[in-house]
């Protein structure tokens, strides 16, 4: 089988585009507060602990649906799962369109851990794994983070949009709206789904053929057989916490539309149309962006590289905030520094399971390492939106957001020492086949 014809590469991206458009649109309304978090407040009349307790809702049970995710895409059909997610995330949204009670909203948020991280997560990863080769997985993981971007930023400036145009500060309805247009983008992706994104991948193909010639008994291994196999394999809690360290300080910078509007005076629909530029649009830059530093000399490939470089230089923008006076003269000099961060917080984020991958991971138990390693990369989600929602609400504004600030360091920290232990191991074994 040729798997360097135009055409196959062709497909390729294609298919990798729909992987990222369902991501980018999926994680959207359980996250909503990215983007429209100075709404559920003024207009709703959540609290920022509220809003923190429907990410925490979200984080606590997806704890569990990380290994269902991981596990249920190495035994069905991963273009099933996405389109069953795609289509429960936009009845998810349909309901959250009636503004119902809060309670009935947290139900929502657990409704979009099964979506997001039951059915969606792991099986696009493991289709976009098994897209190309190992070392090709740091070209087409990004890419897909990428085009997670562009999902996130048409469907978020859709909405956006449309809810400046009628009036959504001052009109009740108005989130109604948001709701209504990502629910009609989760069923046109779910069609694209099952219009472009085949049942196998050729590599996923190629792998079982051979295993069927060589009478293998991979595949045949038992979920919890695969299970054990990947918790006693170090590298699995190695590679997880570059994407725990990874994702907080990801996760402390989604406060800053918050810090912009507080401390800076930025009016609400501004800091939502920044938000989208800060994120979505970042996005969009850091995943080809990863792609040409990595092929650096100093980088030399390899996405574990890029995340030690990425922390170290977010560190440095992280510390230089602590100087700058909360003066709405120097907004536009914040604002441009809120875009670094994030770029710099994304570029290790495009590669941080790609960092998975150069682990040298079996492609067949792809799937249930990464619902592992989400686990405990995502496992900030159960606590920290929750304590960044209280630090805002009891402390000085000045003092909340140098905490949360502080806490992205940590990340910061956390990523960096993981993956110079990951490259220190993976020399001493001699598996670094980026080197």
């Amino acid at each position: 089988m040729d798997f360097s014809s135009a055409k196959i590469k062709i497909n390729r991206w294609l298919i990798a585009l729909v992987l990222g458009l369902s991501l980018g649109f999926s994680y959207e309304p359980p996250y909503i507060r990215y983007t429209f978090h100075e709404q559920f407040t003024n207009i709703l009349g959540y609290t920022d602990t509220q809003l923190g307790l429907m990410i925490s809702v979200y984080g606590t049970v997806a704890l569990i649906f990380y290994i269902v995710g991981g596990v249920s895409a190495d035994k069905f059909s991963c273009r099933t799962l996405i389109i069953v997610s795609l289509l429960g995330s936009a009845l998810g949204c349909g309901v959250m369109a009636t503004y119902p009670p809060f309670w009935v909203a947290l139900g929502v948020q657990a409704l979009f851990v099964v979506t997001t991280i039951g059915l969606l997560w792991s099986p696009v990863y493991k289709v976009g794994a098994l897209l190309g080769t190992q070392k090709e997985q740091g070209k087409i993981l990004p890419m897909i983070s990428s085009f997670e971007g562009v999902g996130a930023f048409i469907t978020t400036l859709s909405c956006t949009t449309i809810y400046a145009l009628v009036g959504g500060d001052h009109n009740i309805a108005g989130l109604r709206i948001v709701y209504i247009v990502y629910a009609a983008w989760g069923v046109l992706i779910a069609l694209c789904t099952y219009l472009f994104v085949p049942e196998k991948t050729l590599y996923e193909e190629a792998a079982d053929e051979a295993a069927e010639e060589k009478e293998e008994k991979v595949d045949k291994k038992t979920a919890h057989a695969i299970l054990i196999e990947v918790l006693k394999n170090p590298m699995t809690w190695i590679a997880a916490f570059i994407v725990l360290g990874s994702y907080i300080c990801y996760s402390a910078l989604t406060y800053s539309q918050s810090y912009l509007v507080d401390i800076f005076g930025m009016d609400m629909t501004k800091a939502s149309f920044f938000t989208i530029l800060r994120n979505q649009v970042m996005k969009i830059v850091a995943g080809p962006l990863s792609v040409v530093l990595m092929s650096t000399a100093v980088l030399k490939s390899s996405p574990t590289r890029l995340c030690v470089v990425t922390g170290c230089l977010s560190i440095i923008g992280l510390v230089v905030t602590f100087f700058i006076p909360g003066n709405p003269s120097v907004l536009p000099l914040v604002m441009g520094g809120a875009i670094i961060l994030s770029l710099f917080a994304l570029l290790g984020k495009a590669q941080n399971f790609a960092c998975t991958g150069e682990t040298g991971v079996d492609p067949r138990i792809f799937g249930t390492m990464t619902g592992v390693v989400s686990i405990v990369g995502y496992s900030s989600d159960v606590w920290l939106y929750v304590v960044c929602g209280r630090w805002q609400e009891t402390l000085e504004p000045v003092a909340a957001y140098r905490n949360i600030h502080i806490l992205a360091i940590a990340g910061c920290v956390l990523m960096i020492v993981s993956g110079l232990l990951l490259l220190a191991k993976l020399k001493k074994e001699g598996k670094n086949v980026f080197a």
